[in-house]
């Protein structure tokens, strides 16, 4: 097979044309898969962030005006409509009744337990 030196450049061009975009479609595919698996995964939209933080504010104030809680020994973090509680209390009854005033905020989706009894 006898190959004209004028069509080398040609089909030099046209081999790296082909692997330049099947390249870039590979890229592209890893990217879109990567981006979608990290808004998932850590991305918040601000509408969501907003919301996260009326949740935790609208925990601590009811924990705050419940009598058995002592809200100042409680950190409430929400990411995405779970509440995790974390920080001490005095006793079973506390820890229950915080966990309750967080689930029955509207917009919580779960509670996470990470409270820890003195004694």
């Amino acid at each position: 097979m006898s190959i004209e030196r004028k069509a080398v450049p040609a089909l030099v061009a046209g081999i790296l044309l082909t692997l330049g975009t099947s390249g870039c479609a590979w890229w592209n595919e890893h990217m879109r898969s990567h981006n979608e698996s990290m808004a998932s995964a850590e991305h918040r939209s601000p509408t969501r962030t907003a919301s996260d933080a009326a949740i935790t504010a609208k925990v601590k104030t009811a924990m705050a005006a419940d009598e058995l809680v002592k809200a100042r020994h409680i950190d409430v973090d929400t990411v995405r409509g779970v509440v995790s509680l974390n920080g001490t209390v005095d006793s079973t009854a506390e820890k229950s009744r915080a966990m309750e005033i967080a689930r029955n905020v509207s917009g919580v989706v779960d509670v996470r337990d990470n409270l820890k009894t003195a004694g």
